[in-house]
């Protein structure tokens, strides 16, 4: 059968032409990469826009039904707080339908800022006319958000998840002043509403008209009536039961990025439905759905979303609510420090018997599915003995004297294993028989209200607290200096809620704050690098309390940690006693001279910030504070050399060089510098190795991605051909489908006149006035519409023959094109696939390269060049005397 259509060739394309299309898909979609995710984001957030638009506007629907009046408002945030508004008990008795709330109490309005409004970003209007809320890109200043505020006068108390201020912008429904309106203070307030019908309080009549007086009738008339009004009405008239959508749960910490430390976070969901109406269920990461225990609220893991419903007790009356779902990410996860421990403090020779050998114990206290330990031996600065390469922590292992005849040092930190978590900080332990640090000592200043700059002072002052009581860690609930303002002194009332904030946490980055704190039961214990700690945003960190009460999370510990080679490592602030009290600016006018502080920051009893903070005061995110104050621990490196402020301070925060000149023993810090170097070499050495293997395996990816979209271009050009090949044998079936059933139609017609012919002959034939030539007449034209059927038939059976010969080979056509179809779109998919890993690993390979990049910068900072030969005394002294202890009470 010849069949007629395109050829090939004119159907496909060419091979520079195959090239030239994946070359510009390749472009496009790398254009896509970079912009995916804030296009994500900036969807989802417009999204959750849209679905308050609709929540917003079914309760003004339902407020209106049910008697509410929204006449002459004009403020948005009038709007939310009738909404808020319930009916008085006694109104409720007689009024019918819902007399209730009809949005929940803690909803508050987030406004954008001048400069977003000034955008073309998405916002909600009151549209006072419609009675209405409208969604568009522009309008002045509008609402960006609704939110859930917990502590405000609507809450009920039961959330424990303190830490999360609404932003600036927050229209409050609590009689706060918004576009120079008052709002009702509405929030369990009632107000009078008005309805067509109440129930009857006086008689035995369901409604009670008596509200509003009928419309008199245009004229006097009396009418008729089919069947007599009965003088008694009837007991009781059926009222319909109307199914109503139940309104989904509220969450009281909504969704968002949080310090990794704070979690599993807590929440707790409101139900905003009618009591006994309802029960509320969740899941997590989609999992099993559970029931809601509000006294427990829910334990959020890190990186994971939680679902929750509202279902009906009585499904007559109640259909589910919709689905909600909050997202919880965490936006660093760092590893612990491992503990050290040793089986004796440091080698000894005395009458008890020589300690000659120490057994070292490492701890690990993360899992070890997600870290393992490194390690290596030092010897303390300026001693003897080798210094080890780092090395993966395989059990406990002995350190004999003869090695490190003057003491030695371990140095460890926990490496990830697994995307998602950071290497923690060194920590490093000495068995020596020094008190406090090597190189200097830290002095501590504590106080309680905040100090004038450049003129003020603090309530207590330790001079060599570290080396007065051999400590590297103070613990500010047990100062063992008794004059010192522990935090529980400085915050006497238990149930005073606060935040910490540290202050210049870049300045001094080899200390570590230490917390443990209860929240939902669940014990928290952080340790983390204090430049890490300032990296949370204020609106993220918990809020505390040292009695534990409901919304916050009780503080049990809190601590500044450091190594005892702090100072050589160049991780502490080097500064004057005078200048720290006296709050003389550093630098860049920092808080008491640059000096590490820890601030404790009121917040209110309903969970919101009262405090300010001033972020030019600090170098690091957090700012130090401009009021709410209740407490305040500064520690810094007291040096007998220029004043961090002065032009003489050269120390650069994490650069060991800047400060081995001003130390009393620079060769052993020298010698202690050259002994870690082995560590740094080999953090390079493993970066190195890391940047090759990512950009290596990035390159093996592209290759494959490249072969699938080879075999994704070669198999959709295959399809392309098999459907311009089915495609003209289809239609040549098809035409022969419309013949036979043509020759069908008329077989059926000509059967059907041969049968009324039939009938018509035999009528003739039993007729007896019938003549015999139109008996023969009638017969014979039976004869040949017998004759014309038969023949109609036989075309009919010869267009059936003729159909099933074309459709055999269309059909086979059409499988073919289909498994080709399917074969192409699969390709498409592993190719997408493939390209989809190939971005991946190269966002890996860039970050490893980053990160090679920055330790490599590091290294040569601290050994690219040789250590400046100026070894000159500076002697300059802010006055202070370092011997009398007492010098604090002199402020």
């Amino acid at each position: 059968m010849n069949v007629s259509g395109a050829s090939v060739k004119d159907q496909a394309f060419s091979l520079a032409e195959m090239v030239i299309i994946v070359a510009v898909v390749g472009v496009l979609a790398a254009i896509g990469v970079s912009t995916l995710n804030d296009g994500a984001i900036t969807g989802a957030r417009e999204e959750k826009l849209r679905n308050d638009l609709r929540v917003l506007n079914s309760a003004v629907n339902t407020y209106q039904a049910f008697g509410g009046s929204l006449e002459g408002v004009n403020d948005p945030a009038v709007v939310l707080a009738k909404l808020k508004t319930t009916v008085s008990e006694e109104q409720r008795k007689t009024m019918p339908g819902l007399g209730g709330a009809f949005i929940d109490p803690d909803i508050e309005l987030v406004l954008q800022s001048e400069k977003e409004s000034s955008s073309d970003k998405l916002r909600l209007h009151w549209d006072s006319s419609a009675k209405r809320f409208t969604l568009s890109n522009e309008g002045g200043i509008g609402i960006k958000a609704l939110k859930i505020n917990p502590f405000s006068a609507g809450s009920s108390g039961s959330s424990s998840e303190p830490g999360t201020p609404f932003p600036d912008g927050t229209a409050s429904s609590n009689g706060k002043k918004i576009d120079g309106e008052v709002t009702m203070d509405s929030v369990g307030k009632t107000e009078s509403r008005k309805t067509s019908l109440n129930y009857s309080k006086d008689s035995s009549w369901i409604w009670d008209y008596s509200d509003r007086a009928l419309a008199a009738p245009p004229s006097p008339s009396q009418i008729p009536t089919a069947t007599p009004v009965p003088d008694t009405p009837p007991a009781s008239l059926p009222v319909p039961v109307l199914k109503r959508g139940l309104s989904a749960p509220i969450f009281s910490v909504p969704s968002g990025n949080y310090p990794s430390f704070a979690f599993p976070l807590t929440t707790y969901l409101a139900n905003p439905n009618p009591a006994g109406s309802s029960r509320l269920v969740y899941s997590i990461d989609f999992g099993t759905w559970t029931d809601y225990d509000s006294a427990a609220g829910i334990n959020i893991p890190a990186d994971s979303t939680i679902q929750a419903q509202a279902v009906p007790i009585n499904t007559s009356k109640w259909d589910p609510s919709v689905t909600v779902d909050e997202s919880y990410t965490s936006y660093f996860s760092q590893l612990l420090p491992p503990v050290i421990d040793f089986s004796a403090p440091y080698f000894t020779n005395d009458k008890k018997g020589p300690i000659d050998t120490i057994s070292v114990t490492i701890t690990n206290p993360n899992s070890p599915s997600v870290s393992e330990l490194i390690y290596q031996i030092v010897p303390i600065p300026g001693g003897r003995g080798p210094a080890t390469v780092l090395q993966t922590y395989s059990g406990s292992f002995d350190v004999s004297k003869a090695d490190y005849p003057d003491g030695f040092g371990v140095r460890s930190y926990a490496a990830s294993l697994v995307d998602g978590y950071e290497d923690s900080s060194f920590t490093t332990r000495f068995a020596t028989d020094v008190q406090g640090l090597f190189g200097g000592h830290l002095d501590l200043d504590t106080s309680t209200s905040l100090a004038r700059v450049n003129n003020g002072s603090t309530d207590a002052h330790t001079h060599d607290i570290t080396g007065k009581y051999g400590v590297n860690t103070i613990n500010f609930f047990n100062i063992p200096e008794s004059k010192q303002i522990e935090i529980a002194e400085g915050i006497k009332n238990p149930s005073q809620r606060f935040k910490l904030l540290v202050v210049n946490g870049n300045l001094s980055p080899g200390l570590s704050v230490q917390m443990n704190y209860t929240q939902g039961g669940v014990t928290h214990n952080v340790d983390l690098p204090v430049y890490k700690y300032d990296d949370a945003a204020i609106e993220n960190l918990p809020v505390f309390s040292l009695g534990g009460v409901t919304g916050t999370s009780k503080l049990e510990k809190l601590s500044l940690h450091m190594s005892q080679d702090v100072i050589l490592q160049a991780g502490v602030i080097p500064t004057n006693t005078g200048d720290v009290k006296g709050n003389i600016l550093g630098k860049q006018y920092e808080w008491r001279n640059g000096s590490l502080t820890v601030q404790a920051v009121a917040v209110d009893d309903s969970g919101r910030d009262a405090f300010s903070t001033d972020n030019t005061l600090s170098n690091g995110n957090h700012g130090a504070a401009a009021s709410g104050l209740l407490w305040e621990a500064a520690l810094f490196w007291h040096w007998d050399g220029d004043s961090y402020h002065e032009r003489g301070n050269t120390f650069t925060p994490g650069q060991l060089k800047s400060i081995l000149n001003e130390l009393d023993d620079p060769e052993a810090a020298e010698a202690y510098l050259e002994a870690i170097r082995y560590a740094e070499e080999r953090r390079l050495q493993t970066a190195e190795a890391d940047a090759i293997a990512s950009r290596a395996a990035a390159t093996r990816a592209r290759q494959i991605a490249d072969d699938a979209e080879a075999l994704a271009a070669t198999t959709r050009i295959k399809a392309d051909q098999d459907a311009a090949i089915a495609a003209p044998l289809k239609k040549v079936a098809d035409d022969f489908k419309k013949i036979r059933d043509a020759a069908k139609k008329d077989a059926k017609e000509a059967q059907d006149a041969a049968d009324d012919a039939a009938l018509l002959a035999a009528q003739i034939a039993a007729d007896p006035t019938s003549s015999g030539a139109d008996i023969a007449a009638a017969q014979a034209a039976a004869d040949d519409a017998a004759a014309a059927a038969l023949t109609a038939q036989a075309a009919a059976n010869a267009a059936e023959s003729d159909y099933q010969i074309a459709k055999a080979p269309a059909d086979d056509a059409k499988d073919l094109a289909k498994k080709s179809e399917d074969q192409a779109k699969k390709a498409k998919k592993d190719a997408d696939k493939a390209n989809q890993t190939v971005s991946e690993l190269e966002l890996q390979a860039e970050d490893a390269a980053n990160l090679l990049a920055e330790l490599q910068q590091n290294y040569n900072e601290l050994f690219g060049s040789s250590r400046s030969s100026d070894d000159d005394d500076d002697d300059g002294d802010d006055g202070d005397d370092d011997d009398d202890d007492d010098d604090d009470d002199d402020d």
